[in-house]
């Protein structure tokens, strides 16, 4: 991964994933899109398709702003850091 500003908003919302009740209302969506942020970070953004990462990140950050605000927010960092890689 060669964004260090991504790299750090992943670990960021791992560790605030980790500190939510495991049946917190969204918890397992998030975990799936942080594994698909790091699946895609992994891959060096090859094989893994940008657009339906993008529009679930998007898509989750209006979902969950209520209920999740600072993994919120973590996601719109990840969101702007694809956004500066051109993803």
């Amino acid at each position: 991964m060669s964004d260090p500003h991504l790299q750090k908003a992943i670990d960021e919302l791992r560790t605030e994933l980790e500190a939510l009740p495991s049946d917190a209302p969204g918890r397992e969506r998030l975990v799936a899109l942080l594994e698909q942020v790091e699946a895609h970070a992994a891959s060096d953004q090859g094989t893994v398709p940008h657009e339906p990462l993008v529009d679930g990140l998007d898509a989750a950050v209006t979902e969950f702003e209520v209920e999740h605000p600072r993994a919120t927010a973590l996601l719109q960092r990840i969101v702007s850091a694809l956004s500066s890689m051109g993803i």
